[in-house]
């Protein structure tokens, strides 16, 4: 199996005259560490002010006081040699102080000093996700609930810069504070996070997107209700953004989740990219418990495809003679990084990939086509897409084209179509358009997702963020901008001739659908 191999820090016991003390980032190190346990981890290190000390592989004894000494030594000495391959997780946890001076993010370790024009003996995150990236982990996460002071974890959020084969979820932005309850007696990120990675079925978050998603909304929603303002709202950084797609919690996930992982290694295949999709069948392999032999098969042509071997169909493999096939199957002997504990020989089954052109599942429960505005998106011909979004939704209402929406459709729009909808607009945008990057920019701005108007400020500072509002009005579908030079989350307006859908009384009844379908 893939191994979990993790780094928790939690620090309450700051020096008054550097930190403010915090209550419960120990407790929330110290819970992140059961669950991992739980979890059955490979190994799992941790620094609190009170934990045990650390016996190395080598058999050096460190201490495990999260002073910036002790970090730095166990970096040094566990990271000098790689310890993790292919398919496995190296995780990293750290709950406490954090701030950003000059442009740059830090962790604060027990001892660490931020006052005047320098920060001493302060982890620069950088160099934690480079340490982290040494263990020889195809897949490195940071779960970063820092900044806290006075209640809250310090003045500014660490900002989740994309870096190289990393997953980042910051607790907040890089404006807001990380917020302590006292009814929770935890960090409310950690607590949502906690919670987050034990729900199962259709509510589960067992991959880094629903995760994610989930984090979005519960983490303003328990602010809301414990009183503390402003919200935080996490922020979550994904390098490659096919990794949004990994699972990272195996016995949380659904056949949908393993389908997905399937599909979007087809598709990497079939464009060339051999290491992420071999990452993709792997992980995909683990959640399916090593029972899926499509998936099987995917992995052995990938890894002969990355030793070099040759591609053959199914027509010119059976004209082979025995001699030749019986040395393909010789060069197809591996073992699936555990999966199958011993070596064994498969027969060659060239990977059956998906015409590249459907490398989005055209879905739909009202047999709805999505052909066309599929092509319009990846064409970019944006302003015909938009149009076009419009006719396919208000079809999936039961309408005809030049029909208006009613707000109460809005509540019951079929989830797989909003999903299908959502995920062409994303993956011909790379991420910038779509109802689910509308929503998180509605969350950002403080709305709550309850279906009703949020009030005049935020609804305007949503405007202003979308690039709905022009001066001092809402734009005209004339001055929609049908480019990517647009803001984030400017498309789809599905505005034209009939509607104008995003009205202040229709956009948060579809940003409520939207989290209601699991998007």
């Amino acid at each position: 199996m893939a191994k979990n191999w993790a780094l928790v820090i939690g620090i309450n016991g700051y020096n008054p005259l550097n930190f403010a003390p915090l209550k419960y980032a120990k407790r929330d190190a110290e819970t992140v560490k059961a669950f991992f346990e739980d979890a059955k981890f490979d190994e799992i290190c941790c620094f609190t002010d009170d934990s045990p000390p650390l016996v190395m592989p080598n058999g050096a004894v460190i201490p495990t006081l999260p002073a910036y000494g002790n970090l730095i030594t166990f970096l040094q000495d566990r990271f000098e040699k790689p310890f993790l391959s292919t398919g496995d997780n190296c995780w990293f946890f750290f709950a406490g102080h954090g701030e950003r001076h000059a442009d740059k993010d830090y962790l604060m370790p027990m001892d660490a000093n931020a006052r005047g024009n320098k920060v001493i003996a302060g982890l620069l995150v950088d160099e934690v996700r480079q340490w982290l990236t040494r263990s020889g982990a195809d897949n490195v996460i940071l779960l970063l609930d820092a900044c806290r002071s006075e209640g809250s974890r310090g003045a500014r959020g660490i900002d989740p810069t994309e870096q190289q084969g990393v997953i980042t979820i910051s607790s907040c932005n890089p404006t807001q504070k990380s917020w302590e309850v006292e009814e929770l007696q935890q960090g409310v990120f950690t607590y949502a996070l906690l919670e987050s990675m034990q729900l199962t079925g259709e509510r589960s978050c067992a991959t880094v997107e629903r995760l994610g998603n989930y984090l979005k909304q519960r983490v303003p929603e328990l602010c809301q209700r414990y009183g503390k303002a402003p919200a935080q709202v996490p922020r979550i950084s994904v390098d490659p953004i096919e990794k949004q797609h990994f699972i990272l919690i195996p016995q949380c996930a659904r056949q949908a989740d393993i389908d997905l992982m399937k599909h979007e290694g087809y598709r990497l295949a079939f464009a060339g990219n051999l290491q992420l999709a071999e990452q993709m069948f792997f992980r995909a392999n683990v959640a399916a418990r090593g029972m899926d032999s499509q998936i099987i098969d995917a992995l052995t042509e990938i890894r002969i495809r990355m030793r070099g071997g040759a591609i053959v169909s199914p027509t010119s493999a059976s004209t082979e003679s025995s001699t030749a096939r019986s040395g393909m199957e010789t060069a197809a002997t591996l073992s699936i990084g555990g999966i199958v504990d011993e070596t064994i020989i498969f027969p060659f089954t060239p990977v059956q990939p998906i015409e590249s052109e459907d490398d989005i599942p055209l879905e739909s429960e009202k047999k709805i086509q999505y052909r066309r505005l599929r092509n319009l998106l990846k064409a970019g011909n944006w302003k015909q897409a938009d149009q076009e979004t419009y006719k396919v939704m208000i079809q999936a209402v039961g309408k005809t084209e030049g029909d208006w929406f009613n707000r109460d459709e809005l509540p019951n729009f079929p989830c797989v179509d909003l999903k299908t909808i959502d995920r062409l607009w994303l993956k011909y945008s790379k991420g910038k358009f779509g109802f689910s990057v509308q929503k998180q920019i509605y969350v950002e701005c403080g709305a709550t997702l309850n279906g009703q108007y949020p009030g005049d400020d935020i609804w305007e500072e949503f405007c202003y963020r979308a690039e709905w509002i022009s001066g001092e009005h809402l734009v005209s579908y004339s001055e929609v901008i049908f480019d990517t030079s647009a803001k984030e989350g400017h498309l789809p307006v599905c505005k034209g001739e009939i509607c104008f859908m995003w009205e202040e009384y229709f956009f948060p009844s579809l940003a409520l659908r939207l989290v209601d379908c699991g998007g």
